[in-house]
């Protein structure tokens, strides 16, 4: 049997495939970064999660896409967590990125764009990933994610932007208190999570134009600082994955014909895909 799983800032999606590619399981834990978690928190996640009715001792490979594996120190600590979990199993650790590419493409070419929780962008050409501008994070970067708009969007209620019904709705549905939401995120163990979590709220508010344009403005941001470093950005197949670009596709889609580019995939959650993709690999 074979494991694929894809690990955002959020959450973990797991499948088991036996060796015929078939699903047998999928369940889901907390997001795991190697940035925020140490090894008893992967196993942690998995011995509260993984199938009663399965052994992990017979499962041979793992291919695990989180974020914060990009490098090949944080992958290999990844490698060496789950290994403790899954002891039989040869287990790859890369970037998420590397799976939305997959998940998206295939083995073709184009631009992906990670915009869930936090986002990533480069050229994928098959193969590898080769990308212009780096990911920097929710403090530096995320232009288009879901951190990023909450960030946008806690910081025009903070600074009483937003009119008077939206400011008593948000206080209705969250504890916005200016202490609570500084300790948030700057003392909490996943504050690109928390400004995330707004997200919601901003999508069932979509049609106030206070709130539209925060998405627009971090889609903007999205290409201007990304996007727009492909000189031949208008002839490139761009294809989007995340909830975050899913959920608000139609301002994306004005954002891409005012400045010139259009995407033409979007796809929610490429866990699906990924499981296709190592089916044929492994069929």
């Amino acid at each position: 049997m074979i494991i694929v799983a894809d690990s955002g800032a959020t959450k973990t999606d797991w499948r088991v495939l036996n060796n015929n590619g078939e699903t047998v399981a999928g369940f889901e834990t907390i997001g795991l970064s190697p940035y925020f978690n140490q090894k008893e928190d992967y196993m942690s996640a998995l011995s509260e999660n993984f199938p009663h009715t399965l052994n992990p001792m017979e499962i041979r490979k793992v291919f695990f896409y989180g974020s914060g594996c990009g490098t090949f120190e944080r992958g290999n600590d990844v490698e060496l967590y789950l290994g403790g979990f899954f002891k039989n199993a040869q287990i790859e650790a890369v970037s998420d990125a590397l799976g939305a590419a997959r998940a998206l493409f295939g083995k073709s070419s184009g631009i992906v764009a990670i915009l869930g929780t936090g986002s990533n962008i480069a050229y994928y050409d098959g193969k590898q990933l080769i990308s212009k501008t780096p990911s920097l994070g929710f403090i530096l970067g995320d232009e288009g994610s879901g951190a990023y708009i909450g960030r946008l969007f806690l910081r025009a209620f903070l600074y009483h932007n937003l009119d008077s019904n939206l400011e008593a709705k948000l206080k209705k549905a969250y504890d916005v208190e200016l202490t609570n939401i500084l300790n948030r995120v700057y003392s909490g163990a996943r504050p690109s999570a928390y400004l995330a979590s707004f997200v919601p709220f901003v999508l069932e508010n979509i049609e106030n134009p206070m709130i539209s344009a925060i998405v627009r403005e971090a889609f903007v941001a999205l290409y201007k600082n990304h996007l727009s470093a492909y000189d031949n950005l208008n002839d490139l197949d761009i294809r989007v994955t995340g909830s975050v670009g899913c959920l608000f596709s139609d301002i994306l889609n004005n954002v891409a014909k005012e400045y010139g580019f259009t995407v033409t995939k979007y796809l929610r959650y490429p866990i699906e895909e990924l499981v296709k993709y190592h089916s044929k690999e492994n069929s």
